[in-house]
């Protein structure tokens, strides 16, 4: 259990040394929790998919809904598993309030840091010979550009939302509980970086993305830490999609020449 201001605000020590017993039982809640959640994610998206097949709606006829869906429904699967998660161990790991014009300054700073990170990360990598390896949704998209389109309101309102609350919140909160903030922040973005493994085709690097998500997580798991607000990097992280999917929408289809 945190250890808790005068506010009743858990405090938030930069290392912190806890009983190794509930170090041992944040972390395996941590990591059982991103199991669970991928599970579930994994079941529902297999009931959306059922249930288009059921009203005859295939990936030939119906391309469009046939990805959105069980997309959308992935991302449903996270919510519902850490909202209970949360439900369930009662202590404030998340706080989550509409932005001041504190955090809209963060927001915006938090963009163009994430912004020249990635731009500096990919120099780096280049440098190396290393191209990242792809995401699945962005090579489906490749084939059928209009979905980049239907990809950014998802982001907004799903992907975002849904990957903040699981990673920055629930399991960064936990990492903390037990390390304290440097550490939690570090081990969130670790395991947000490898969970993205599974999701890459094609010949490029594997290890080149996951250093791209772990990159991405220490900047978004910073502004969480910073702000104390999940809304601040829910929103940084949905800005950087949005401009990755109308820009690979532009490239796919050739819009500005």
């Amino acid at each position: 259990m945190e250890s808790t201001a005068d506010d009743g605000v858990p405090e938030r020590p930069l290392v912190r040394t806890s009983n190794p017993l509930q170090r041992v039982g944040n972390i395996t809640h941590a990591l059982l929790l991103v199991a669970v959640a991928f599970l579930v994610a994994g079941i529902v998206q297999g009931f959306g998919l059922s249930v288009l097949d059921g009203f005859g709606l295939t990936e030939e006829n119906a391309p469009v809904l046939t990805q959105i869906v069980p997309m959308g429904l992935h991302f449903v699967g996270f919510f519902a598993v850490a909202g209970a998660y949360l439900s369930w161990d009662g202590e404030r790991l998340v706080r989550t309030v509409r932005p001041t014009w504190h955090d809209i300054r963060w927001i915006l700073l938090g963009f163009s840091l994430l912004v020249a990170f990635m731009v500096g990360l990919d120099v780096v990598l280049a440098q190396l010979g290393l191209e990242p390896a792809e995401n699945a949704t962005v090579d489906v998209g490749k084939d059928n550009p209009q979905l980049f389109l239907y990809f950014v309101p998802l982001v907004v309102f799903l992907n975002a939302p849904a990957e903040e609350l699981l990673f920055r919140g629930v399991v960064q909160g936990l990492f903390r509980r037990s390390y304290g903030v440097v550490p939690g922040v570090l081990g969130a973005s670790l395991v947000f970086g490898l969970v993205h493994y599974v999701a890459l085709v094609g010949t490029g690097s594997r290890f080149a993305y996951v250093a791209v998500a772990f990159v991405s997580g220490l900047v978004l798991g910073a502004l969480h830490e910073y702000t104390e607000n999940l809304t601040v990097p829910i929103a940084v992280h949905a800005c950087w999609n949005v401009v990755v999917y109308l820009n690979l929408y532009v490239g796919a289809t050739g819009l500005l020449g």
